[in-house]
C-alpha cells in the first residue's frame, strides 16, 4: 500500500512535466532535466539500504507516501525554478528510502518465491504510477493544478495505516541479528552489478521514452492532455498483470529465460506501436506495458538471488545504478527529442534494446555458482 501510494504521486511528475514543457516553453531537454533532481538523491540508496540491514528503518517506508504526496501535489504552485527543484530532492529522497528498504523487507517475507514476492512489490508501485497520471490529467482538466493539494490527505492517512501495519515489522538482516558483521566481498558484487548494469543502460532509452517522456510524445502527436496521461495508465495497467505472471514464471522456469523473452517482445511491440495508428494503437499499447513491466521484478529477483545477506544493500546499489544510468538517458533522449523528435527516440529505444540480452545471459550464467 505504501509504494503504491507513494508511486500514485510520482506518476504525477511525466504529465506534469509535459504541461510545463508548453506553458512555459521550455525545450525537451530543459523540461526532462527537472527529473534529475528527484532522481538524485537515489545515489543514497546503499547507504540507506546498509543502515536499513543494520537499524531498524521502518519509519521511512511509513513517512514516504506523505512526504512524496505533499511535495508532488505542491509541485505544480511552486513559484521558481529553484523552489521546484528543491522540492523535487525532498520527494527524491523519501522515494529512495522506500525503494531501498521496501524490496529487501518484502523479501524476507517472500520464502523461495522470490520472483513472486518481488511481483507483488512491483505490481504495488506500477498500479500507483499508472493512476497517477491519470489523476493528475483529470484534475488539471476539471480543476487545474491549484486544487492538486487536496489529495495530500491521502498520503497522510495512507502513512498511518502503514505505520501501525508495520508494528511489528524489522528490517533489519536476520542474518546481522545472529552472526558477527562480516565484510562484504566486492568482488562478488561487481560481478553481478556489471551484467546488471549492461541491462541497464540497453534499457535506459525505452524506460526515458515508456516512464518521463511518454506524455509529451503523445502530445507531439495531437493527444490531448487527458489522453496523454491515460496512454500511460494502459501501459502500466497492463504491466501489473505482466509483473505477476513472469515474477511468478520465473520461480519456476528461471529469472534468464523470460528476461529474453520480455526483452526481445518489448522491443518489437514498440516498433509495432510507431507503425499503427489510432485505436489500433491501444491493444499494442497493453502488450507493450504487459512485457516491458515484466521485467522489473525478475530482474530484481535476478540481483538478490546471489546474495543471501546485506539485501537492503544489495537492492539500493541496484536501484542507485538504475537511477544513475535513467537519469543519464533523461536529458540525452531530451536533446535527441529537441534534434529530431520523439518518434525517433522511441525508435531508437527499442533499437537499443536487445542489447540488453548480453547482460541477461551473463548474469543468468552466475547463478548458483559460487563468485570467487
Amino acid at each position: 500500500m505504501a509504494h503504491g501510494v507513494h508511486d500514485l504521486y510520482s506518476g504525477f511528475l511525466p504529465p506534469l512535466l509535459a504541461i510545463l514543457i508548453e506553458q512555459f516553453g521550455l525545450t525537451n531537454l530543459g523540461g526532462g532535466s527537472l527529473t534529475l533532481f528527484y532522481s538524485l538523491p537515489s545515489l543514497f540508496q546503499p547507504l540507506i539500504g546498509s543502515l536499513a540491514d543494520q537499524h531498524n528503518l521502518k519509519i521511512l517506508i511509513s513517512l514516504a507516501p506523505l512526504i512524496t504526496g505533499t511535495v508532488m501535489s505542491l509541485l505544480g504552485l511552486a513559484t521558481t525554478p529553484a523552489l521546484m527543484m528543491a522540492m523535487l530532492v525532498l520527494a527524491g529522497l523519501s522515494s529512495a528510502s522506500l525503494h531501498a528498504i521496501g524490496p529487501a523487507l518484502n523479501s524476507k517475507h517472500a520464502g523461495k518465491k522470490l520472483g513472486r514476492g518481488m511481483s507483488f512489490w512491483v505490481n504495488a508501485g506500477s498500479l500507483g504510477y499508472a493512476f497517477g497520471a491519470l489523476v493528475l490529467v483529470s484534475v488539471y482538466d476539471l480543476f487545474g493544478l491549484r486544487r492538486l493539494p487536496m489529495l495530500i490527505i491521502l498520503g497522510a492517512i495512507t502513512s498511518v495505516v502503514t505505520w501501525r501495519g508495520l508494528k511489528d515489522a524489522d528490517t533489519r538482516s536476520s542474518i546481522l541479528k545472529t552472526t558477527a558483521k562480516k565484510s562484504r566481498d566486492w568482488r562478488n558484487i561487481v560481478a553481478v552489478m556489471l551484467p546488471a548494469a549492461l541491462i541497464l543502460v540497453a534499457r535506459a532509452v525505452m524506460t526515458v521514452m515508456l516512464s518521463t517522456y511518454f506524455p509529451a510524445f503523445l502530445r507531439e502527436g495531437g493527444a490531448s492532455t487527458w489522453v496523454s496521461g491515460a496512454g500511460m495508465t494502459l501501459i502500466f495497467s497492463a504491466g501489473v498483470v505482466g509483473s505477476f505472471l513472469a515474477g511468478s514464471l520465473s520461480d519456476s522456469f528461471g529469472r534468464g529465460k523470460v528476461l529474453t523473452v520480455s526483452t526481445l517482445a518489448t522491443s518489437l511491440f514498440m516498433l509495432v506501436f510507431l507503425r499503427m495508428g489510432g485505436w489500433l494503437q491501444v491493444p499494442v499499447l497493453l502488450l507493450i506495458g504487459f512485457f516491458e513491466i515484466s521485467a522489473m521484478p525478475v530482474l530484481m529477483a535476478q540481483v538478490q538471488d546471489n546474495f543471501s545477506e546485506d539485501r537492503a544493500f544489495i537492492n539500493g546499489m541496484y536501484l542507485s545504478m538504475n537511477f544513475v544510468i535513467t537519469s543519464l538517458a533523461i536529458p540525452f533522449v531530451g536533446k535527441y527529442a529537441d534534434l529530431f523528435d520523439f518518434r525517433a527516440a522511441f525508435q531508437l529505444g527499442a533499437y537499443l534494446l536487445p542489447l540488453g540480452l548480453i547482460g541477461i545471459w551473463w548474469l543468468n550464467g552466475l547463478k548458483g555458482k559460487q563468485l570467487t
